[in-house]
């Protein structure tokens, strides 16, 4: 059975990252998810996995494997919510793309206080990563075979 774009559906715990400008080993863009209403600017691929992480511990989804610690006494985690909010739609979220490139990244697990899951291109390409480096030197390899 062949898949038609109404077969698929982006998952929930997933962002779109719009590369719109990559200089030497920096690249800034923005980030969608389905979890917030507004796109989330970023300035280089640190602030992207900062950025990323707190929607997710807002959100309470993908939850988090282990609790953080504050000496101030609260916690920046919201707790696990079984069905966060949904404020973008599939074809929202698909109908972006960066100047120099778009990545979707499957976030399927927040283990070993760093995230796995999957990193799909723009062309098709999927890579499985187990850390954040990983994820980072997937991308940067991706952004150089486009140049």
């Amino acid at each position: 059975m062949e898949e038609t774009k109404k077969d698929r559906t982006y998952p929930i715990n997933s962002i779109r990252v719009c590369v719109d400008s990559a200089a030497a080993d920096e690249f800034q863009g923005r980030f969608y998810s389905k979890m917030n209403p507004d796109p989330i600017g970023f300035r280089d691929i640190g602030e992207l996995i900062v950025l990323a992480d707190k929607l997710f511990d807002k959100r309470g989804y993908p939850q988090t494997f282990q609790e953080r610690r504050s000496f101030r006494g609260t916690t920046a985690g919201a707790g696990h919510y079984a069905a966060p909010e949904i404020f973008l739609t599939d074809d929202e979220i698909e109908a972006q793309s960066g100047v120099h490139g778009t990545f979707d990244i499957l976030v399927e697990s927040r283990r070993r206080a760093g995230w796995q899951g999957m990193l799909l291109g723009g062309d098709g390409s999927m890579h499985e990563y187990r850390s954040e480096m990983e994820l980072l030197r997937e991308i940067d390899a991706e952004l150089r075979r486009k140049k």
